[in-house]
């Protein structure tokens, strides 16, 4: 696609963007000056002219692109998702932070996307994090995603899903619920109850299903049940070891 002649960001557009420029170069402590400074940028631009310069090969520049787009038009944001996440980890170019806000602003309308960037090999920290965030600023939308995730493809980044569904709180415990009751396999039953039993009073809704769960065939599963069920009464409770007592 071709660049938007610079001509097109006006007077004031070029202007607010050498000031988010140099304001990025100097502290990342000034996150909420320069994600103001994107938003007054945002308002000269439209989505094409954002959407132009994802692709350009100064990561300022796509950087810029997709945080604005992100805000801008967030349902319409999902090439900017990877785009986002490279800007997150350039530290040299001081966008990480609004970058991932952005992230958080446009993650509701792309859950499938952050899920499967999720699962990309051994992503950075920062990366991990950020899609974490994004995913449980999703709330509700993001719930039904995840626990599909996490009994599918997402095995290997189960602890990943699970703070996210933490992190989401009560309104994820009807599906955790749901898992306990009719997952097939023992052990995500089992992850089921840690991740009530983590959220501890929050999760009272849950009581029948653990007391339920706490009488299972599975030994495992009942020690994980029966200290959830602590965790709910507010008692204190430990994650018990897979055999342990058998």
């Amino acid at each position: 696609m071709p660049r938007p002649d610079p001509g097109a960001r006006g007077q004031d557009g070029g202007a607010v963007e050498r000031t988010v420029r140099a304001g990025a170069a100097r502290s990342s402590a000034r996150g909420l000056a320069l994600l103001l400074g994107i938003v007054a940028l945002a308002c000269t631009r439209t989505d094409q002219q954002w959407r132009g310069d994802l692709g350009d090969r100064d990561p300022f520049v796509s950087g810029l692109a997709a945080i604005g787009l992100s805000f801008q038009a967030p349902r319409e944001a999902g090439a900017a998702v990877p785009v986002l996440l490279q800007t997150i980890d350039r530290e040299d170019v001081g966008l990480g932070d609004a970058a991932a806000r952005a992230l958080v602003h446009a993650g509701a309308h792309h859950v499938p996307l952050l899920l499967d960037e999720l699962l990309k090999y051994d992503p950075s920290t920062e990366r991990r994090n950020a899609l974490k965030r994004a995913l449980a600023a999703a709330g509700p939308a993001a719930v039904g995603p995840v626990l599909a995730c996490m009994r599918g493809r997402g095995v290997e980044i189960i602890g990943d899903l699970g703070d996210v569904l933490l992190a989401i709180g009560p309104v994820a415990v009807p599906g955790i619920v749901e898992m306990l009751e009719e997952e097939p396999d023992a052990r995500l039953r089992c992850f089921a109850a840690f991740l009530l039993a983590s959220m501890g009073p929050r999760a009272r809704s849950a009581l029948p299903s653990l007391q339920r769960a706490a009488s299972a065939d599975d030994p495992d599963l009942r020690r994980m049940a029966s200290e959830a069920l602590a965790s709910l009464e507010g008692r204190p409770w430990r994650v018990p070891v897979p055999g342990e007592g058998r």
